[in-house]
């Protein structure tokens, strides 16, 4: 029986490319967000609390999104593996945050809009300046 020391053969270092595209995914889904389209804006008289939860989760969840793949970049370069599950881990992360993104920021916009909807049909005038929610509109939702 013959027993190599030997490391099973690398992965090449161009795997650590597919990381790098979900750092851009997630760089395009911003900037699309930000300055290409304007947002659906909805105008509410008493905002609720789970739209603020709801803006903070999609920040985070795209924030989150950036940092991993920008890691798994780093740690490809440095230890290239041995199997290309890693380096479409990393890819898969960034577009399940970018769907999930788009995901919850439409959901907002339905909470928006029922919200709205209540204070319209009820007459109510609002005394001070209106909260507003800016739903951007995604490539997925």
């Amino acid at each position: 029986m013959h027993v190599t020391t030997e490391r099973t053969r690398p992965v090449s270092r161009r795997w650590a490319l597919l990381p790098m595209g979900g750092v851009l995914l997630v760089a395009a889904a911003v900037y699309e967000r930000t300055w290409v389209e304007p947002p659906h804006e909805y105008l509410l008289c008493k905002s609720p609390a789970s739209l603020g939860a709801v803006f903070w989760v999609v920040v985070s969840v795209m924030i989150g999104a950036g940092l991993v793949c920008a890691i798994g970049v780093m740690h490809l370069v440095i230890d290239t593996p041995s199997r290309i599950a890693a380096p479409l881990v990393y890819a898969a992360i960034a577009l399940t945050a970018v769907v999930g993104s788009d995901a919850l920021d439409h959901a907002g916009a339905g909470i928006a809009a029922r919200t709205a909807a209540e204070y319209r049909s009820a007459g109510s005038v609002c005394d001070y300046p209106m909260p507003a929610y800016r739903e951007t509109p995604g490539w997925f939702f």
